[in-house]
């Protein structure tokens, strides 16, 4: 049996080595579901641009960094501002069920889906019985 919490795995380990510079860190809000092949990682990006997104496979590791920029405030008077801006940094350890050589992904409308291919090894498979 899979144990699904151990198929992609947050790593925050370095965001907060990186959280403590004069920068200022944010956190696009990610969500990973899954179907019969594949799973897919969707990460809610508004306001970022494709030119500051940058999407990187390392030793086992998926990693989506960028920058969310700031919008000329000095101009207006918020009643309620709760969009954040600066850089981000998130980092999803894979496990080895997912074919790391067919990772793709798309940016659209603010949103990045990442599809994360199942191993031949892990899709459901039916058994002729003779």
């Amino acid at each position: 049996m899979i144990d699904e919490k151990n198929i992609v795995k947050v790593d925050e380990s370095n965001i907060w080595d990186e959280a403590f510079t004069n920068e200022t860190w944010v956190a696009p809000k990610t969500s990973i579901f899954e179907t019969e092949n594949n799973y897919f990682l969707t990460a809610d990006m508004p306001g970022v641009s494709r030119e500051k997104l940058k999407v990187e496979l390392e030793k086992g590791s998926l990693i989506i960094m960028g920058r969310i920029d700031y919008q000329d405030i000095s101009t207006r008077k918020y009643i309620l501002q709760e969009n954040e801006f600066g850089n981000f940094y998130r980092k999803f350890n894979l496990s080895d069920s997912i074919d790391a050589n067919k990772i793709d992904a798309k940016f659209e409308n603010g949103q990045l889906v990442v599809n994360l291919p199942k191993h031949e090894r892990m899709k459901p498979k039916n058994i002729v019985i003779n």
